[in-house]
């Protein structure tokens, strides 16, 4: 694909007036950044004579009132940085908006905020405001918005949009519906190495309405391939912040990837976006820091590659890690927590010496009932402390009783002995005895609560975890909907992976469960809300684990179960989630694809729509491509083809280019074959980044979530099969394409293609 062309409309009516506005703009970002640095009166005078030298300005526009206000801006270390970053391209649109009962007001939106502080007027609105939405949102007319649950109401007479690059105004475009506007063409015809982080700018409405849904419930996004479903939930996170901005600070914030390699895809937007400082990482890296574990995982691809590889053990293997990922098997863990909390609930009486300090039954009730909304180990803390009250309180009385008696001895002895020798022997033993006595107690009440709360036995989460696999008898009395034959397996495949010294995946949201009820998370890693892209590939015990050890609502989670190449571990409906783990989520959908051509859209349909899931089809909107191809050829010419047209694509200028294949393995055997080329290629693994100027050879699984100005998938070696694990592996690599899509096999059913993807195809016989 060619670099799109830069059309300026210098035919514009408002041309000059919108080129010397921008002009403006970037003069007073200027000065206002030089306001943070100088003396008020130095910035001021900056500002004049900056002024003074813009000829081309027109005094008609009337902005001298915004530039008195410049040497008295004040902005903290965030703003100036965005503020930078916005310098070339300081606002996206325009709107033309009149409240209700006052005077219309032209403004300019943008990803960073700017305003004159004497006189409150605004010289770019950020996109996140209130007001904004009206943009995303309405059509020219009248419109209403949201503010602080009042709505404003108003009319919109102009929606306008602008190209701008490096300072310099390309294109402006007065549009009603953003959903067919040029701009947004504009966008998803550009290139897949800078799309993401421009893309505030064509936020659809349907997008605009997630993004800005009630920011005090979760929301679950059944998004297809290519509807913006990392955009949502990026912008969401910007949007929440916004809005919340006192109350909340970005390390309250985390988003779970799928991996590193997504992490470092999304690491410019975040900044763009002003929030940089959330927390990123991955399931496995947060719930292993979280519960304090360093316990040795098996690699969750390897699983997956043998699944791909269909070997003998996989329905073994899909059988264990979806019982290991379900709602039952945290309810069986429940119960063994429960189980846990009897035997360590206190039972024998606190003593000192042979009074009685405290009843057992009275710190039973209160471990079990009163602290039951603490962690289970926590709560011996506060037991600790009633015991140290009490002691404290009534160490004085078994004192004083201790004096008592040995008082009323003395007496008796100096009052009721008559022999003089015998009643000081009498007396020096009562006294000596007392002080003895004495002695023993206050000796003894120093390490009374030491020695109570010795008898309770403490163990890890991963102990207790390997204490249920490995007991048929707990797993009887705690799992009662399972089989003899089920907890034989279970127990089995408990000792081969203990005798490994190793864990599952699907392990670590049990025992990061148990952690969290046993002893609860440590502040680093608590957060106050959540952000899940991939989810379709999470089990819901690993949703709910979060939900309920978090104990926060506050969850925005983005997925498509057609690429859920992962729900051998349970997931394959998201009303388990909304309704039994959340409960009061909302729901939405987005079928509308914005990332590849109708053409390759089409093709990709053709695969969904033979999955289990029922899923509907996806609709592809806005542009059109070449259809995609399909090369037949032997496994000897395969690379040779692709090496051509790769060159090809190169030549048209394409920047990011993927070879997609169905496994690991397969891409090494492809990767030999490219090594005698010219191509430079990367063979991505799940820890690298992607490198720039490299065709990216890479396995489909670790594909998803990314995007690609072109994609080759061939079939060399091993076939995709018609079980559903390979349709949604091709599915996801289908749709990493933007603009071109190849295929390349012997045999077309190697990729599923039958005579309704046939239609989809230009079919080439090499």
């Amino acid at each position: 694909m060619a670099d799109q062309p830069k059309q300026s409309s210098y035919t514009h009516p408002d041309y000059k007036n919108e080129v010397d506005r921008l002009l403006f703009t970037r003069l007073y970002i200027d000065q206002a950044l030089a306001a943070s640095e100088q003396s008020a009166g130095n910035a001021r005078q900056h500002l004049k004579e900056a002024y003074e030298t813009l000829d081309s300005l027109d005094s008609s526009l009337s902005y001298m009132n915004l530039l008195t206000g410049a040497s008295l801006l004040q902005m903290n270390t965030d703003q100036v940085k965005r503020l930078k970053s916005a310098y070339d391209k300081p606002y996206f649109a325009r709107i033309d908006y009149q409240k209700k009962n006052e005077e219309k007001e032209s403004l300019y939106i943008g990803k960073a905020s700017l305003h004159n502080p004497e006189n409150q007027s605004q010289i770019i609105v950020d996109w996140r405001s209130p007001v904004s939405n009206v943009y995303y949102d309405g059509r020219l007319g009248d419109v209403e918005y949201e503010v602080n649950g009042e709505t404003t109401q108003g009319y919109l007479s102009l929606k306008r949009q602008y190209q701008i690059e490096k300072g310099e105004l390309l294109n402006i475009q007065d549009v009603d519906l953003t959903t067919t506007d040029e701009l947004l063409q504009q966008s998803l015809a550009g290139k897949a190495d800078n799309r993401l982080t421009e893309i505030v700018s064509t936020i659809q409405k349907e997008q605009n309405d997630i993004i800005r849904a009630p920011l005090n419930r979760p929301i679950i996004v059944q998004g297809a391939a290519g509807s913006g479903k990392t955009t949502i939930a990026l912008h969401r996170i910007s949007y929440f912040l916004y809005v919340n901005s006192e109350t909340f600070h970005p390390s309250d914030l985390m988003i779970l990837a799928p991996n590193q390699l997504f992490i470092e895809y999304i690491s410019d937007v975040l900044p763009e976006l002003g929030v940089d400082k959330i927390k990123q990482t991955t399931l496995i890296d947060y719930m292993s820091k979280a519960a304090g574990v360093n316990i040795r995982l098996d690699d969750p691809v390897k699983k997956l590659v043998a699944l791909i590889e269909q070997e003998d053990s996989s329905e073994e293997i899909k059988k264990l890690s979806q019982f290991k990922g379900s709602l039952l098997f945290m309810k069986i863990i429940d119960r063994y927590l429960n189980l846990m909390e009897e035997s360590l609930a206190p039972k024998g009486d606190v003593m000192l010496e042979k009074f009685r300090i405290l009843r057992g039954s009275r710190l039973a009730d209160l471990f079990l009932h009163d602290y039951r909304y603490l962690p289970v180990y926590r709560r011996f803390d506060k037991i600790k402390g009633v015991i140290q009250n009490h002691l404290r309180t009534k160490k004085k009385h078994v004192l004083k009783k201790i004096e008592d008696v040995y008082d009323e001895a003395l007496e008796k002895a100096l009052y009721g002995i008559r022999n003089d020798a015998k009643r000081r022997k009498r007396v020096t033993f009562i006294m000596d005895t007392k002080a003895q006595r004495t002695e023993a107690v206050k000796k003894e009440a120093r390490s009374t609560v030491h020695m109570y709360m010795k008898q309770f036995e403490k163990k890890s989460a991963v102990d207790y975890y390997k204490e249920l696999l490995m007991s048929p008898e707990l797993l009887e009395s705690c799992a009662p909907e399972l089989t003899s034959e089920d907890i034989d397996q279970l127990v089995h495949h408990s000792q081969l992976m203990m005798a490994r010294r190793r864990f599952e995946l699907e392990d670590l949201a049990p025992i990061y469960y148990l952690h969290g009820r046993l002893y609860g998370l440590d502040d680093e890693s608590k957060v106050k809300n959540v952000f899940i892209d991939e989810a379709q590939d999470y089990s819901y015990f690993q949703l709910a684990a979060l939900r309920k050890i978090l104990d926060t609502s506050l969850f925005t989670i983005v997925g498509d179960l057609a690429q859920g190449i992962h729900s051998y571990r349970g997931m394959r409906d998201w009303g388990v989630v909304e309704k039994e783990i959340f409960g009061e989520a909302h729901y939405f959908t987005l079928q509308k694809s914005y990332r590849t051509t109708i053409e390759i859209m089409n093709l990709a349909n053709t695969v969904l729509e033979k999955m289990e899931e029922s899923l509907p089809l996806v609709e592809p909107v806005v542009r059109h491509g070449l259809v995609p191809a399909y090369h037949q050829l032997s496994a000897d010419r395969l690379v040779q083809k692709m090496e051509q047209d790769i060159d090809l694509l190169q030549k048209e200028h394409f920047t990011t280019i993927a070879v997609i294949c169905k496994t690991p393995s397969e891409c090494k055997k492809m990767f030999s074959l490219f090594a005698s080329s010219t191509l430079s290629v990367q063979l991505l693994t799940e820890n690298e980044e992607l490198k720039k100027n490299q065709i990216t050879l890479l396995p489909a699984h670790l594909s998803k979530g990314l995007e690609f100005d072109a994609v080759l998938i061939p079939s060399l070696t091993e076939a995709y099969k018609g079980n559903e694990l390979d349709r949604k592996l091709l599915y996801v690599a289908m749709t990493r394409a933007m603009h071109r899509l190849a295929l390349y096999s012997e045999h077309p059913e190697d990729l599923l293609l039958d005579e309704a993807a046939k239609e989809k195809l230009t079919w080439q016989n090499s």
